[in-house]
């Protein structure tokens, strides 16, 4: 359970502690930190969302609304980034990581009502062609269906839009379709064991993206739906710039068994199951051996391959469509990872917080965008503008509990 709670730990300090650090060493914008700001001088804010609860969003856009923000698209923010054309004063950007399904249902209907417009950024590999078919903002407003119907399809079995909800947000003008790498995928980087595939593991609520990337008789498994049993190494993101470490298989396969011989799901009924399995994980060590990693010419061609994909496959999936801009899964890229966008053909990367940029202005370089939470927006200059401490409160009520279980059986 330690361990468990350790690794959740850890993905939540990765996640967050940028945030955290960019509040105590004011590496975000003035205008968060002002009491009364009057302007966000020539600045560009790019805030960050995933889901989109619908009474909040309204809320969001409606304070952009009222005090006179417009949004730019990729290409609009970009020819500004450029110096190529001048910046229209109290000019934002909202982006959409993953391309949830409140994407279709909430976001695209709402940027519509109030003439906005936005860039999400599609995990390409993992995007179903179809979809049941979900309730839209639209069906709430006349009375069809209740708010919370809104969300529900983030919680089932397809949490993502599919390519024919995508082409159709496409096609009305609102959202600018852009890549966010193949898989949205880990990699093991040493052979240090930090736990184990347990029924309670944070699997996260969609494509087990928690689960570290695994290769089965050379193929990568990239639904991510491994046996319980398997060690966890520790892991990075594939853009982090390091090589991956190739486990043994034969030493996973032994582990597995042990687990299924055990009884499966009644051995993580155990008080002692993880000392048992770390006791076995290094007796098949010393029969089998460890695992080897990628040289880094591989590491490079594998980086390279997964820029080159997702930008390829969503261009093939939305008519007409030009993929070249990037966002960086955990906020977490590397030099290597930029430069090899940069050769893949994205001429705009966005990462999360970065030092000694607090913000982005005209002939900013389009490869180190910064993008700040969403939570952020009601801090911009504007008549009903919220104070920090309040943003922040908000913030620590939301996540308390820090962690809800998420259940998943892999059994």
């Amino acid at each position: 359970m330690f361990s468990t709670l350790t690794y959740k730990l850890r993905w939540s300090y990765r996640k967050n502690w940028p945030d955290i650090k960019g509040i105590f060493s004011r590496q975000y914008p003035e205008f968060i930190f002002s009491s009364a700001p009057s302007s966000i001088e020539n600045q560009i804010p790019v805030f960050v969302f995933h889901t989109a609860d619908p009474i909040t969003f309204e809320d969001q856009l409606l304070y952009l609304k009222k005090n006179s923000y417009r949004t730019l698209n990729g290409r609009e923010f970009y020819q500004i980034l450029k110096g190529k054309s001048q910046l229209p004063e109290r000019s934002v950007v909202l982006t959409f990581d993953d391309g949830l399904a409140s994407l279709y249902s909430v976001v695209s209907p709402l940027l519509k009502k109030y003439d906005f417009q936005a860039i999400s950024f599609l995990i390409a590999g993992i995007i179903p062609d179809e979809a049941p078919e979900t309730a839209n903002y639209e069906d709430y407003l006349s009375g069809k269906v209740p708010l919370e119907k809104l969300l529900e399809r983030e919680k089932s079995e397809f949490p993502l839009c599919s390519w024919q909800e995508i082409n159709e947000m496409h096609a009305s003008g609102e959202i600018d379709f852009q890549a966010h790498t193949m898989y949205h995928h880990l990699i093991n980087i040493t052979p240090q064991v930090v736990d184990y595939i347990n029924p309670n593991f944070d699997f996260y609520f969609y494509a087990n993206i928690h689960v570290p990337l695994y290769y089965e008789n050379g193929e990568a498994n990239y639904q991510r739906d491994v046996a319980v049993g398997t060690p966890v190494y520790r892991s990075e993101p594939r853009m982090s710039g390091l090589p991956q470490y190739f486990d043994n298989e034969d030493v996973r396969q032994a582990c597995v068994e042990f687990v299924f011989q055990k009884g499966r799901s009644s051995f993580f009924m155990r008080v002692d199951w993880r000392q048992q399995l770390a006791k076995f994980y290094k007796k098949q060590v010393e029969k089998f051996g460890l695992g080897i990693y990628e040289s880094r010419d591989e590491m490079k061609a594998n980086i390279l391959q997964d820029f080159q994909d997702c930008k390829s496959v969503i261009e093939k999936n939305i008519s007409g469509k030009k993929v070249d801009q990037f966002c960086y899964p955990w906020f977490i890229g590397s030099d290597l990872a930029g430069e090899l966008g940069r050769q893949a053909g994205f001429t705009t990367q966005y990462w999360g917080v970065l030092p000694g940029r607090k913000c982005n202005t005209p002939n900013d370089s389009p490869l180190k965008v910064v993008r700040i939470e969403d939570r952020f927006l009601h801090l911009l200059p504007g008549v009903g503008r919220r104070s920090l401490p309040q943003i922040i409160s908000e913030k620590v009520t939301k996540n308390l509990p820090i962690f809800k279980k998420r259940l998943r059986s892999t059994l």
